[in-house]
């Protein structure tokens, strides 16, 4: 059986149509997964401020404490802890998660801004 040619631009047609869709869908999802990464942040608690002038060493003993939370309990614990200065200010310093990777790096995030 052989196919006309308005038969086959019209197979040819959904076909396209049908892949949009999939695509259109597929990364809409991806974007959606991702986006739930923004509810978090990567944080570091600090003794000592002068730690931020240079790169930090997760080794170093000013660290009080660090790692991956939700970016309000993040939040509440720089209105504890610094009376709310933000994100670049304190003894507590964060910076929000872009992906799942977001604390690969980390120290790197809190050098000084040039």
């Amino acid at each position: 059986m052989e196919l006309g040619h308005d038969q086959l631009l019209k197979s040819v047609g959904k076909l396209v149509f049908g892949l949009l869709i999939f695509f259109l869908v597929f990364f809409l999802f991806l974007h959606w997964q991702a986006s739930g990464y923004k509810k978090y942040g990567i944080y570091v608690h600090v003794n000592d401020e002068s730690i931020f002038k240079n790169q930090l060493e997760p080794s170093d003993t000013r660290i009080i404490d660090k790692g991956r939370k939700l970016k309000d309990a993040i939040i509440k614990m720089d209105h504890d802890i610094d009376g709310g200065d933000g994100a670049n200010l304190g003894k507590l310093r964060w910076y929000t998660c872009g992906g799942i990777d977001c604390d690969e790096g980390w120290e790197n995030r809190f050098l000084p801004r040039k």
